[in-house]
């Protein structure tokens, strides 16, 4: 007999602590729960998600769990994002709240994330008893981390390219042979020179000034993303801040990058001087120029497709995307050797140092420098 009594308080203890995880589910949505994709531009978005009842029941509350990677939004609003499977618990009136839905009836609860199912994720509606001490203490540390820092870089990335690009328009406007002579990838196969007047006179004229600040503006915000996804310490400052922190910033190095291309192109000219090559190094120099233009755009068209689809990928896309570069332009200046000693009535040994010494060298040491 007390075996029999044991047992039965037992059942009775196990049911009451299984009653107080659950408590009493007014509505689960788990059956409700609608798997959709969204088709975008360029890619497809997977989301899991429901249509919550926020006016009847008001002293209810929702259970939700999401699994790791995933975004949760509420209506057309980002809430946060998850490193870990979450289990989370809410109240109608602080959901309410917290997305100001007084006037609003039902509200579309969507959870996004590759791959995901409708099984990763349940929802429920009911009532449940109050939390511990511990487990209130902890419940407030959840809610504090999920109040997500407000990051303004992807908006000011996309303002500076339109600002970029209406440049560009503008140039075009103004210099389109210029224009379409510079960005033309046929040229870095054959390197025609604009013509043969004085190369300084070109080099400082006002078409291509306002061309190297526009190709300037471009390599500053290619950087400072490099800066921001791969990790500079002593630069990680320079891509923080309010927007108008931000283009400050941006048109700083704008104008470093373009004196640091004055110096470059006086640089040229000094070592054509030295190697006596004559008013080669207006070609020299605006086939290099073509050669980052090129990259540059194709560079600001890839980081554009990943921060707007798979930003968590940007990180590891700018280092390959790096390395490319790299090559590419290592590939280049090979290419620009053997143009010059077609064109160039010149000694190849000679040809070759003034290459290595005007491009060669200087590259692979600020490379170094940038990839450690």
């Amino acid at each position: 007999m007390n075996r029999i009594k044991k047992i039965i308080l037992i059942v009775i203890y196990f049911s009451a602590f299984q009653f107080q995880l659950i408590g009493q589910v007014i509505e689960n949505y788990d059956s409700k729960l609608e798997y959709v994709v969204q088709s975008g531009w360029f890619q497809s978005s997977e989301i899991v998600q429901a249509s919550l009842d926020i006016r009847t029941f008001p002293n209810s509350e929702f259970l939700v769990k999401i699994p790791s990677g995933a975004t949760l939004f509420v209506g057309q609003v980002l809430w946060f994002n998850t490193s870990n499977d979450t289990i989370f618990r809410i109240s109608r009136d602080a959901l309410e709240a917290k997305f100001k839905l007084k006037e609003v009836s039902e509200i579309d609860f969507s959870v996004l994330k590759k791959g995901i199912r409708t099984s990763d994720v349940s929802i429920k509606k009911g009532y449940f008893d109050k939390p511990t001490p511990q487990e209130l203490a902890r419940e407030e540390l959840a809610q504090n981390f999920e109040e997500r820092r407000v990051d303004n870089f992807n908006d000011f990335y996309f303002l500076s390219l339109i600002a970029i690009l209406f440049l560009i328009a503008i140039y075009k406007m103004f210099y389109p042979l210029v224009l379409n002579y510079i960005v033309n990838p046929q040229g870095i196969f054959n390197a025609e020179d604009f013509s043969e007047s004085n190369s300084l006179q070109k080099f400082f004229s006002l078409d291509i000034i306002f061309y190297i600040i526009i190709v300037n503006m471009l390599l500053a915000l290619i950087a400072m993303v490099g800066v921001r996804e791969v990790g500079f310490e002593y630069f990680s400052r320079f891509v923080e801040g309010s927007i108008n922190e931000l283009f400050l910033y941006w048109l700083f190095a704008t104008l470093i990058l373009f004196g640091l291309t004055m110096i470059k192109f006086l640089f040229i000219k000094f070592m054509s001087i030295i190697y006596e090559l004559g008013k080669n190094e207006f070609s020299h120099f605006f086939y290099l120029l073509r050669v980052v233009s090129v990259l540059a755009l194709l560079f600001s068209l890839v980081i554009s497709y990943f921060v707007l689809n798979s930003p968590e990928d940007l990180a590891i896309v700018v280092k390959i995307s790096s390395l490319l570069v790299f090559w590419i332009y290592l590939i280049c200046i090979g290419l620009l050797m053997f143009i010059m000693m077609n064109r160039v009535a010149f000694n190849n040994y000679h040809l070759f140092a003034y290459i290595c010494t005007a491009e060669l060298v200087p590259f692979l040491i600020i490379s170094k420098l940038i990839m450690g």
